[in-house]
């Protein structure tokens, strides 16, 4: 395979490519196997907007602070777009079913485009739960001007981070050309990716991987914090159910950030094969799909199994009287 191939692996031009005929095997098939857990889990997210607008016209104590549903929202949203540009630019190729198509195409803009779109959605996906335990924070810090702390911190820090962090980190692809790369060993003749080229790729990679270290250590700085500022949010006198209300909101919120550790862990080891074992970075590839379709799915599902206001046996239609007290000071319905 290696002897028809230039050095840079693409396949433009190159007869046996142009030719390729895919086997029905596993690694085509695997390109069907997401649609099989990505719908049910596009319903869940669904059903999470609904049941949460419902909460809120029955103002259910149960209900979440309206910023961190936003975020969460944005963070499933993130997921998906994320999941879509990682399709077409790796789990599709691979299977091996658009090799010949590829092969006929020049390198081009618009695979160009592709990649950046990958690069950018998952750049927000990995800012989200920072973000995320950002406002939980806030809300915590100040519960009597909550609603005031978090719309400036949305405002003013949230918002423009989504949008200037991925388009400063993403600014070095604006003039990339992607083209169609044979991938290495495990990975069989015809199984392709969509590539920028080796320079730009490892530019990206020392980026991805120093930006999802930095927002891991930022968020777990702040995980501590909020763990210690939980011990001193709840007044003396909120009742037993509240208290135990809001430990199920906060586990629940936190086991749904930590299911955006998986896809740190794999992406984290194909960065470091890339940049340090390169004759291993085409077997680190099988892992890279496993975390990225892990956090994509996982995240709604966990937070719908968990959170009370999705648990209907245990919803709690009216607050005690010190909770409304609380949030009538507040001004602000929902717990963290």
């Amino acid at each position: 395979m290696n002897n028809i191939l230039p050095s840079n692996g693409s396949i433009h031009g190159i007869p046996a490519c142009i030719d390729y005929t895919p086997e029905m095997d596993f690694s085509t098939l695997q390109a069907f196997i997401p649609l099989i857990y990505i719908t049910p889990t596009l319903g869940i997210m669904i059903t999470i907007l609904v049941m949460y607008r419902n909460a809120k016209k029955n103002d259910n104590a149960a209900s979440m602070d309206s910023d961190i549903f936003t975020l969460i929202m944005l963070y499933f949203l993130f997921n998906s777009m994320f999941f879509i540009g990682d399709y077409l630019r790796f789990n599709l190729p691979s299977s091996g079913l658009i090799t010949s198509f590829c092969a006929s195409v020049r390198p081009n803009r618009w695979f160009g485009i592709l990649i950046i779109y990958s690069y950018a959605t998952n750049y927000l996906t990995i800012a989200c739960p920072l973000l995320v335990c950002t406002v939980r924070l806030t809300i915590m810090i100040s519960p009597r001007n909550c609603r005031h702390y978090s719309d400036l911190v949305m405002r003013w820090f949230v918002m423009p981070f989504l949008l200037l962090a991925p388009a400063a980190l993403i600014f070095l692809n604006f003039h990339v050309f992607g083209y169609c790369r044979q991938l290495g060993p495990p990975f069989e003749f015809g199984s392709i990716m969509i590539y920028e080229g080796d320079e730009y790729y490892h530019t990206n990679t020392l980026i991805h991987f120093s930006f999802s270290c930095f927002m891991l250590l930022s968020g777990s700085i702040i995980s501590v914090l909020m763990l210690l500022q939980l011990r001193i949010t709840v007044p003396s006198n909120t009742s037993a159910r509240t208290k135990e209300l809001r430990r199920k909101i906060e586990l629940s919120l936190s086991l749904t950030m930590l299911s955006g550790m998986v896809p740190f862990i794999t992406n984290s080891i194909v960065s470091a094969t890339f940049l340090w074992s390169r004759s291993n970075w085409f077997a680190s590839l099988i892992l890279h799909p496993i975390g990225n379709d892990f956090e994509t799915v996982m995240m709604p599902w966990v937070l719908f199994f968990t959170h009370p206001l999705f648990r209907k046996k245990r919803m709690v239609p009216k607050m005690s009287t010190s909770s409304v007290a609380s949030k009538s000071t507040s001004g602000r319905k929902g717990l963290f």
